[in-house]
């Protein structure tokens, strides 16, 4: 029986690897289980470490403002016309004039409490006239005067923005031709008035002539930033001696 079973054993065994070379080759397959281990050990840090750097660089550039190249079409181009000097009031009449191919520039004594002065000129410098820009207070409502009947009021245009307005034009004395808009916002009753006037004797109707249309001084009295150009307390409320001389009076009521 043992003879039986040491011959059966010895036959099994024939395929295995001596002793020796067994214990050899668990060794290395040892070596290279952990050097497989150690390899994405460090592969996985690497990942991470990647994906940290790359995480923290996109909250910095979402979050944290930076300085940024500006765009060239949002660089602001100069304008060549003292047209655009950075006068609220100025900013709303110059489109106007700078159309037609002018300059308007202020005029001594340029401004005062509740009004503003303007010179035009034409594109060789030669006088072209004036625009003058006077504001008050009518929060109890306002006369808009009709020429033929003084003591009577006019119906206003209304804008739908809110501003009752009158255009007025005097052009009969060749020598004070007057394109004039008298505008009242009526929500609270601040009122402009806009008076383009022709250079003064001249002695020509042509020369004389305003430099802005009833339309364009219509344009400029009726735009809502133009009452919000002055300050709260400036008016040329009566009494107001230094205000332009109105060819159309500025008639608040109360």
């Amino acid at each position: 029986m043992s003879v039986l079973l040491t011959a059966v054993l010895e036959r099994a065994c024939e395929s295995e690897p001596p002793p020796g070379d067994a214990v050899t080759d668990i060794v290395r397959r040892a070596d290279r289980l952990r050097r497989r281990r150690a390899r994405r050990v460090v592969l996985t840090g690497l990942v991470v470490v990647a994906l940290v750097v790359l995480l923290g660089y996109a909250l910095t550039t979402v979050l944290l403002p930076g300085h940024r190249p500006r765009s060239t079409a949002a660089v602001p181009v100069p304008q060549p016309r003292p047209s655009a000097v950075l006068d609220p009031v100025l900013a709303v009449l110059a489109p106007a004039v700078d159309a037609k191919g002018y300059r308007i520039v202020p005029h001594p004594p340029a401004s005062g409490a509740g009004w503003r002065q303007y010179a035009v000129l034409n594109a060789a410098g030669e006088p072209r006239g004036m625009v003058e820009v006077a504001v008050y207070d009518a929060p109890a409502g306002l006369c808009l005067p009709v020429l033929a009947a003084p003591d009577a009021c006019a119906l206003p245009d209304r804008t739908a923005a809110g501003i009752e307005y009158a255009r007025y034009a005097e052009t009969a004395d060749i020598d004070w031709q007057v394109h004039e808009v008298i505008a009242r916002r009526v929500v609270d009753g601040r009122t402009v008035a806009v008076m383009a006037t022709g250079e003064r004797g001249t002695g020509s109707a042509e020369l004389g002539e305003p430099p802005l249309t009833t339309v364009e001084v219509a344009q400029a009295a009726t735009n809502r930033r133009l009452p919000d150009a002055f300050g709260v307390g400036e008016r040329c409320n009566a009494p107001a001696p230094a205000c332009p001389i109105l060819r159309v009076p500025v008639r608040p009521a109360g």
